[in-house]
């Protein structure tokens, strides 16, 4: 001990005053301590840089580059439609500009693989795009006849590189090949892991390729900013209405989009608002490490004050002494800190754009946060020390000078005198319990950093068991493996036959659906929404009742709707009447007709669904038998046979001439779902990692702490023969017993946690998720504590069993 002080003194200035030498050589004879305090205070920065800049970086991305891409403020999807009408639109009142597009929902391979699904738009002329604006990748050309781009996510999330020939399968007969050039990207649009959906961009040259006309059957509108959403449905009505329909235009679908709000900006909001909270959750736990530490370092340095009180020190000067050397601390830990902050957030920004779909070219953490990073550095520690250096400058010379430099009195409260009432525990494993309750402020400081990363750690796990839930209770409501959409009304009795003979089918049935809107009171439009037309006694669909009742058969003019679409349209209810736009096509009139809903169901979907009786919607739309999807019964229910199932299920429903759209196994499904959903769990588990660090550090700065204050009982050990395996035994108990205290406390705190993060993913998402609390991550977080606890005391163990009785004895 003499030598190490005798080696610091000789770094500090022979010219600074005695307080000052002290100051050196407690930072630097005590390196354990110091780096452990200035992790305490860096841990904060850290999460304030990543947490709360990296927060900042994207909101500010989102804001600055949504507006800049000019979104859409309505969509129309229709019949084709020329220039003229739409220059027409441009003209209204209340719209800034319009623009045209096609668009086509195809399925396409690469060689002879499996079918996938994208979403093509053809572009008349991509230099004067306006609406929706594409951003090139590295400089790309724009594509020519026969050529296509994909969007970046979409490139990534299929696998698909610069130079792959990918074979088409629309509803024409041909399957031509489009070779890919290059990547754009799009901000606006949609995320393919949400629906499974890859996108592509091709000219007007390649329609004819795909048996397309090179019309526009979309069209964009950019509507006035000062234009509420509720201003937007009713001059979508009006331009639907008074001016599409009016030059014979179909219109299919019209979406109205909420102004200025990207689609995921409600996922980003919500993982914003946990980033939001952990960080500021970091930022008191790093102040509760920093009063740890501080308090015992005067704890231990009782007798000092009182000398140096003795011989004249003021408490003035005395607190100065202290308050300089957590500054030094807070120095230390900005410099540590701020270089990884940086680091930190560049990366969760990164990650959090790339699963987002958006791009990031300035990642300057806000001046605030750079701040608020300051303050944490520097005033939070300061803030934490006054408390104990405070009491320590009051404390009279007299108690000083005889204090033990620990607490006394141990023995006195009620949980002193249950464990003294143990009997038959080995004394090692005695001492360390009674260890672990003296000191109970520094007891309940680490207990809550350790207790919340317990929480938050089984919290994300019971999240992650919510979707795995909620993915089997999809799979509960529909009993089936496959299903085959086609891109157009085929034979129900030829497509149930040609079902049937595939190798490994074993029973399907057959449902109509068609794109549908609501039709409100003052003539606007809900979002889109899908209107199933199925058998009321199947038993391929068994949907979880919230009020009313399911379909019967017999029903007419009965509808179900399901929770999202009562989301949405909170006026709706059973026993309401509703008007549905449905049906229709370019050379069909759509349908309005009202509908009398007689149950809502739980929706599982992210977009709303309503269901009517299968053969009262046939005869009510004149399909004459036509149906759009069948869904099937296989004899194999894995993953693998499900595939292999629908890979021979559409190749032989298109050999046969059905015009087979979308192909989808009831496991891919589940993953899509699990994919969408496991976005925020990832933010998650950044944050609960970040809580860990923070326990982790916390346990073993209190363990070094108490092997400092009990050095003298250390030498009394020695002295009576201890090994340095009772030793060991002591301190990595009295850590154990502490570890395990928060995993009780925190598999408590983990159920509301748990229930809190689940609700609010739920909401983020559109549908609410079924909560189960995970044993399995209680079970995990058992042994991740008890692992952390060990090696959070090795190194304090460690130094104690090198103490020796005269080190013990001589211990100030």
């Amino acid at each position: 001990m003499w030598r190490v002080t005798h080696a610091a003194s000789a770094i500090v200035s022979p010219m600074a005053s005695p307080r000052w030498n002290k100051v050196g050589r407690d930072l630097i004879a005590h390196k354990v301590r110091t780096l452990l305090v200035v992790l305490s205070i860096a841990v904060g920065i850290v999460a304030a840089a990543v947490m709360l800049g990296g927060r900042a970086v994207l909101l500010r991305t989102l804001e600055q580059t949504f507006p800049a891409s000019e979104p859409a403020s309505i969509t129309f999807y229709t019949s084709p439609i020329d220039d003229l009408l739409i220059a027409e639109v441009a003209r209204q009142d209340g719209v800034v500009r319009a623009q045209g597009r096609h668009h086509l929902e195809a399925s396409y391979r690469v060689g002879g693989g499996d079918w996938r699904n994208m979403t093509v738009f053809a572009v008349p002329d991509f230099d004067r795009v306006r609406i929706g604006e594409l951003d090139r990748v590295g400089g790309v050309a724009w594509p020519k006849k026969g050529e296509i781009l994909l969007e970046t996510a979409s490139a990534k999330w299929a696998g698909l590189t610069d130079g792959t020939d990918l074979q088409f399968e629309t509803a024409g007969t041909s399957r031509p090949t489009l070779r890919v050039t290059g990547y754009v990207h799009d901000l606006n649009a949609t995320i393919p892991i949400m629906t499974g959906r890859a996108i592509g961009y091709i000219s007007y040259d390649s329609l004819p390729l795909l048996e397309e006309p090179a019309k526009a059957n979309q069209l964009d509108v950019v509507a006035s900013p000062k234009m509420n959403e509720a201003d937007l449905s009713r001059l979508a009505a009006r331009l639907r209405d008074d001016v599409i329909a009016k030059r014979g235009v179909f219109v299919a679908r019209t979406v109205v989009h909420t102004p200025g709000k990207h689609y995921i900006a409600d996922i980003l909001s919500a993982v914003s608002l946990l980033l939001a909270a952990i960080g500021i959750l970091t930022l008191f736990l790093s102040g509760f490490l920093v009063i740890n530490t501080i308090s015992s370092l005067v704890s231990q340095q009782t007798r000092q004050l009182g000398v140096m009180k003795a011989i004249g020190a003021r408490p003035g000067q005395l607190a100065a002494m202290y308050f300089v050397m957590v500054t030094a601390y807070g120095v230390g830990a900005l410099l540590l800190a701020l270089p990884l902050g940086a680091l930190g957030s560049h990366w969760l920004v990164d990650f959090g754009a790339g699963v987002l779909n958006f791009r990031v070219s300035d990642y300057t953490t806000p001046t605030p946060i750079l701040l608020l990073e300051l303050a944490v550095g520097l005033l939070v520690p300061l803030a934490a020390a006054s408390v104990p250096v405070i009491a320590g400058m009051r404390m009279p010379v007299r108690l000083a000078l005889y204090s033990q430099g620990s607490p006394t009195g141990f023995g006195r409260g009620v949980v002193d005198r249950i464990l003294g009432a143990v009997r038959g525990l080995p004394r090692p494993v005695a001492l360390a319990v009674r260890n672990t309750f003296r000191r109970k402020g520094r007891l309940a400081l680490t207990l809550t950093t350790l207790t919340l990363a317990s929480a938050m750690f089984m919290s994300v796990a019971s999240v992650r068991s919510a979707i795995d839930e909620t993915t089997a209770r999809i799979s509960q409501h529909r009993d089936y493996d496959l299903w085959v959409d086609f891109t157009a009304d085929s034979p129900a009795a030829q497509v149930e036959r040609e079902t049937l003979q595939v190798r490994g089918v074993v029973s399907a049935e057959t449902w109509m659906f068609m794109d549908a809107a609501r039709i409100r009171g003052d003539r606007t439009e809900s979002s889109p929404l899908l209107l199933y037309g199925i058998p009321a006694k199947t038993d391929y669909f068994k949907p979880e009742l919230i009020a009313g009742r399911w379909l019967e058969t017999g029903d007419t003019d009965a509808l179900v709707v399901d929770s999202l679409f009562t989301k949405s349209e909170p006026d709706v209810g059973v026993g309401s009447l509703v008007e549905l736009k449905t049906g229709g096509s370019p050379r069909r009139e759509s349908l309005k007709k009202v509908w009398r809903v007689v149950g809502v169901i739980r929706g599982d979907f992210l977009q709303p669904f309503v269901y009517a009786n299968r053969p009262y919607l046939d005869k009510l739309t004149n399909a004459g038998g036509g149906i759009r999807t069948v869904v099937v019964r296989s004899s194999q229910h894995d993953e693998a046979s499900q595939k292999d199932v629908a890979r021979r299920l559409a190749t032989a429903l298109g050999d046969r001439g059905l015009p087979v759209g979308e192909t989808l196994a009831q496991h891919t499904l589940q993953n899509m779902i699990a994919s969408s959903l496991n976005i925020v769990v990832v933010f998650l588990v950044i944050m609960a990692a970040l809580l860990v660090a923070v326990g982790g550090i916390g346990l073993a700065g209190t363990m070094s702490i108490n092997v400092l204050e009990s050095t003298r009982e250390i030498g009394v050990m020695r002295a009576v023969g201890a090994s340095n395996g009772s030793i060991y035994q002591v301190f990595i108990t009295e850590a154990v017993v502490v570890g395990l205290i928060s995993w009780a406390l925190g598999a408590l705190l983990a159920v509301p946690m748990s229930l809190v993060l689940t609700a609010a993913l739920g909401d983020a998402m559109g549908f609410a998720l079924t909560w189960g609390y995970s044993w399995l991550g209680m079970a995990a977080w058992f042994v991740f504590v008890v692992v952390i606890a060990v090696l959070a005391s090795l190194l304090p163990a460690s130094r104690a069993a090198r103490v020796s009785v005269a080190e013990a004895i001589a211990y100030e």
